[in-house]
This record gives C-alpha cells, structure tokens and sequence, in this order.
C-alpha cells in the first residue's frame, strides 16, 4: 500500500510537470520568434533589433521632394508673417529734385550690395527724352519709354524704363542678377511675395500718398515697345507722383523708403492701396535666380 501510494504521488508529479513546461513553451515561442515590430528574430536577433529601429524611426523624403533652401524662397504663396521689415538705408533727394524714381532705384541696388550712386546711375542709364514746345503743342514722351525731360527738372518715368535701366547697369556688372516688372499685385500681395523674404519693391505711388489730384497733358513723341500709346497721342502725368521702396508692413500700415524724407515713412493701409491702384499697379523688384519675367 505505501509503494501504491508513491507510485502515484510520482505520476501526479509528474504530469504537473509536463503541464507547467507546456505552458511555459506555448507562451516563450511567440516572443521568440516574433518581435513587437512583427519581424522574425529567432534565426538573428542583431538584424531584427535594426528592422524595428527602421520601423520606428520618422520617415525620411526622397531627394526628389526634398525642398532646397531655392525652393522655399522661390514659393511666393507660403504664409507670410503678420508683420516684417527690411534693414534699408533710405537716401536724401538733395540733388536730383525730379529723381524719385532714380533715388528709389539706386536704394535697391546699394541694399543688394551695388556700389552706385544716383549721378552715375541718372547720367548712364536712365532713358530721357524732353518735353518741349512744338507744332503739336506742348509734346513728350510715354513714359513707359524714357523719363519726360531730365531727374534734375522734369516730371518721372514708370516701371519699364527704371526696370531697363537697372538691367543697363547690371549688364554692365557682368551679374546674373535682373529687374523684373510685377503687374496687378497689391502691395499686400507685394508684402507677402517679396518683402516676408527680405527683397525690397520698387512702387509708385504718390507724394504723400495723397490721390492723384491734377495732370499735366502733353502729345506724344517718343515711344519705344514699352509704350501705352502712340505717336499723336495724349499722355497726363499726375503732378503728385512718388515713386518709393516698399520695405516693410503691420496690420495697419505699409513701410517706406521715401527719398523725399531722407528715411523711412509708413502710411495706413487701405488709403496705399488706392493710391497704388491709381498709378497702375506697377512696381520693379530684383530677380536673382537670373530668369526674366517679362
């Protein structure tokens, strides 16, 4: 009876052993052969601690959509900060009292590192032509094609001729670098393409910012490819016209460097934009990337 009795203590032992081990190797061999990340590890667990790392680790673009430093500065509809303005040292119109034009170009030269002043700029590059007194009466140019009279005692010129002046003297520097002509953006849209990014814009405007209140009306003769008319035409110039370096913005105003203050001016927001819109919504900005525009 007592040999009967240790027989089966020892088979009961027994198989609670074999239950115990069976459960122990039904629970280790998903974790053995099977990592977190779902990868097979029993055969070698160095490389499936590498493909769990890979899994886990942020996804990586390809060179193909990886963005360049080029790139982002070339994406003009990326948000723009609700306020910004450019470092830019404003000149002083004490010399060519009609050169606004001329001053406000040179300022955006001399921000991008040109060594020029607004004499050897007026007197080299600058188109002009001369009102004068004729059988067609009082006659002078469009001023899309050359400045109507001299930036000593004339009136102005527009965006095409400061754009191909600037674009004279640039060729003249052997650089890659152009000016551009940006049509029928506001100067909001101004402030969000360029001035976000630190490029200046070349704008006119007016005296003031005031609306244009008076012209004066003369017949054309001179135009080039650049012109709004013809020969035998009418062409009124507003007796108030600015042109200025847009520098900066806020949620209120615009920012300026006005030759005529010597420095830099701001002007509410609403009331710049009618004026701008007054003058044709023209303005001149320099291009790096060596691509013309226009």
């Amino acid at each position: 009876m007592k040999r009967y009795v240790s027989k089966r203590k020892v088979r009961i032992l027994y198989i609670l052993f074999l239950m115990m081990v069976l459960l122990v190797f039904c629970a280790a061999v998903p974790s053995f052969y099977e990592s977190p990340g779902g990868v097979l590890t029993g055969a070698d667990p160095a490389s499936a601690d590498e493909a769990v790392r890979s899994e886990n680790a942020p996804a990586t673009p390809s060179s193909a959509s990886r963005a360049t430093p080029s790139d982002a500065s070339a994406t003009p509809d990326e948000p723009a900060p609700d306020k910004h303005e450019i470092d830019v040292e404003a000149m002083y119109q004490n010399e060519l009292s009609s050169g606004c034009e001329v001053y406000a170009a040179v300022t955006l030269l001399r921000y991008y590192g040109y060594d020029v002043d607004e004499f050897e700029f007026s007197e080299d590059y600058v188109t002009t032509h001369p009102n004068s007194y004729g059988d067609g009466g009082y006659c002078g140019p469009d001023l899309n094609s050359a400045f109507a009279g001299d930036p000593e005692t004339g009136y102005g010129a527009y965006a095409p001729v400061l754009r191909n002046a600037i674009n004279s003297y640039l060729d003249d520097e052997k650089s890659d670098d152009i000016a551009v002509i940006e049509k029928e953006l506001t100067l909001g849209e101004l402030c969000g393409r360029y001035i976000a990014r630190d490029n200046p814009v070349m704008v006119w405007v007016t005296t003031d910012m005031e609306l244009p209140y008076d012209y004066i009306t003369w017949t054309v003769d001179y135009v080039d490819e650049n012109a709004t008319t013809e020969e035998g035409d009418e062409f009124s110039w507003p007796v108030n016209e600015h042109c200025m370096l847009l520098t900066g913005y806020d949620g209120d105003s615009f920012y300026f460097a006005d030759s005529l203050e010597g420095g830099i001016v701001s002007y509410e927001r609403e009331q710049c934009e009618k004026v701008f819109e007054e003058l044709g919504f023209q303005a001149v900005v320099l291009s790096r990337d060596g691509n013309r525009t226009d």
